[in-house]
């Protein structure tokens, strides 16, 4: 939404999006601890890695449908998700990397 705002010229509405969104991740992020899903650093890098290499799958395969099927909109947001993750994935392997390295 905060895109579309700022799209239409809205910035400081934009901004405002922006900042709710921002403040909705992290109600997020404090549930998730609430209910016990955060632990050790590694294990959430784990964690996070593998659900990411299976949301550049999932995404990849969902682009190939949507190419199929004829929508280059869906096919194109899809391939822009899909190499979001890849380079999430990469991020991560790093991050879990320079943890070994202190090791």
């Amino acid at each position: 939404m905060s895109k579309k705002a700022a799209d239409e010229g809205h910035s400081d509405i934009a901004l405002y999006l922006y900042h709710v969104a921002l403040d909705e991740a992290r109600h997020a992020a404090d549930f998730a601890i609430l209910l016990g899903k955060v632990k050790d650093t590694r294990s959430n890098l784990s964690i996070m890695l593998e659900d990411e290499i299976k949301s550049e799958k999932d995404k990849s395969r969902a682009a190939q449908i949507a190419l199929a099927e004829g929508d280059e909109d869906a096919y194109h947001y899809f391939e822009n998700s899909m190499h979001d993750e890849q380079r999430h994935r990469a991020g991560l392997k790093l991050a879990i990397s320079k943890l070994q390295e202190k090791d």
